[in-house]
C-alpha cells in the first residue's frame, strides 16, 4: 500500500508531485510560458484535466457531511450549505496539517474548517473533528472511525473537498469503505474562479493529480480510474509547456 507522507516544504513538495518536476521546479521566481497565454488560453489547455478531476454529483439527503481539511475555505463554507439546505444532520471534518498548511495555519485544518462551519451559522455542538489526518487516506480511514466514536451512522455521505481532488476523494472511499454511499459535493465554480495558485503551479499540480490517480489506483488504496487518452493528451501538453523554459535555459 502506498505511504502517503506528509511533505513539510513546497520544495520537498515540489519533487514529491511529479518526477518530471526537477528541470521545471522555479514556478514562483521564473517567468515561464504559462505566464504568457491568456485565461482564456490557460482554460482551455487545463479545462480537459479539470473536467476529469472535478468530478460532482448532484447532493441527497445523507447521514454525514463528511468534511476534507485543506487550506481552502470554499470547502467548509460549501459544506455549510449543505447543511443549511438540511441535507445532513452533522459534520464530520477531518484534517490535521498537510503540506500546504504547515506553517500557514495555526491549528488543525479541521479546527480552522470548525470555526468557518460556525461563522456560517453551524451549531458547534453537530460537528465532529478529526485533527491527526495528514493525507487522503487517513482522511476516510481516521474520519469514518471518529465517526465510529461518535456513535454517528454513515451508511450516506456527502463529501466536500477541494475540487480538483474530488474524484480522488470519491474514489478512495469507494475503496476503503465500498458499503458506504459516497457523493461528492465540491465548492461550485468555474476552474477560473477556484484556481487557487499562480498558472505555473495550478498546472503542475492538475498534473499531479492524475499521476497520483495512476498510483494509488495500482496500488488499491482508491478504485482504479479510467483516465481518458483526451485527458492524458492535455497533461502532457501541460508537461511540455512547464518544460520548455528550463530546456532552453540548458542548451
Amino acid at each position: 500500500m502506498i505511504a502517503y507522507d506528509r511533505v513539510v516544504s513546497w520544495g520537498q513538495a515540489k519533487s514529491s508531485l511529479c518526477p518530471w518536476w526537477g528541470h521545471a521546479g522555479r514556478i514562483l521566481t521564473m517567468s515561464h510560458p504559462l505566464d504568457s497565454l491568456s485565461d482564456v488560453a490557460f482554460g482551455h489547455l487545463v479545462e480537459p484535466i479539470w473536467n476529469f478531476l472535478a468530478t460532482s454529483q448532484a447532493p441527497v439527503p445523507s447521514d454525514v457531511i463528511f468534511v476534507f481539511g485543506s487550506r481552502d475555505l470554499a470547502v467548509p463554507r460549501r459544506a455549510a450549505e449543505l447543511f443549511s439546505d438540511g441535507l445532513a444532520p452533522c459534520l464530520l471534518v477531518t484534517g490535521g496539517f498537510g503540506p500546504m498548511t504547515e506553517g500557514v495555519f495555526s491549528k488543525a485544518e479541521a479546527l480552522v474548517f470548525k470555526d468557518e462551519l460556525v461563522r456560517r451559522g453551524v451549531p458547534d455542538d453537530v460537528i465532529i473533528t478529526e485533527v491527526k489526518a495528514g493525507n487522503t487516506l487517513e482522511n476516510v480511514r481516521f474520519g469514518m472511525s471518529a465517526l465510529q466514536a461518535a456513535r454517528r451512522s454513515a451508511d450516506s455521505v456527502l463529501l466536500v473537498a477541494k475540487t480538483f481532488v474530488m474524484r480522488r476523494c470519491v474514489a478512495t472511499f469507494a475503496q476503503q469503505y465500498p458499503q458506504t454511499e459516497a457523493c461528492g459535493c465540491p465548492p461550485v465554480g468555474s476552474l477560473m474562479v477556484q484556481r487557487d495558485r499562480p498558472r505555473v503551479a495550478f498546472g503542475a499540480r492538475l498534473v499531479a493529480e492524475l499521476e497520483r490517480l495512476d498510483r494509488y489506483g495500482a496500488a488499491r488504496d482508491i478504485v482504479p480510474q479510467a483516465i481518458p487518452d483526451t485527458v492524458r493528451d492535455a497533461a502532457e501538453q501541460v508537461k511540455a509547456w512547464l518544460t520548455t523554459t528550463s530546456n532552453a535555459e540548458q542548451s
